[in-house]
């Protein structure tokens, strides 16, 4: 592991505190932790927004974030973004799938 030094304001310190102390872990774990779901929420955010804008199918998507296709689809609930319905994007799909 590296080590990373970053400003904050006191208030996320208070509250970094405040939640190691309630779960009875070092803040740096904390941290860890939060970093990785930050980088998790924001490359499935990027994801689905190609997603939304039909640059990438859901296959790929889903490979984008790090995530399954039910993880996809459950994002495409979340933020109401449509399914990708058109034929072309069928036949992608098909292709991805069969590894084409």
């Amino acid at each position: 592991m590296k080590k990373v030094s970053s400003k904050v304001e006191r208030k996320i310190i208070e509250e970094l505190n405040r939640i190691s102390k309630k779960r009875g872990v070092h803040k740096s774990v904390i941290i860890r932790e939060m970093l990785s779901e930050g980088i998790r929420e924001y490359k499935l955010k990027e994801a689905l927004e190609l997603l939304r804008e039909r640059k990438i199918t859901i296959w790929r998507a889903a490979e984008m974030a790090s995530v399954t296709y039910m993880e996809i689809l459950d994002g495409l609930r979340q933020y109401n973004i449509p399914f990708p319905v058109t034929l072309e994007e069928i036949k992608r799909e098909i292709k991805e799938i069969n590894g084409n």
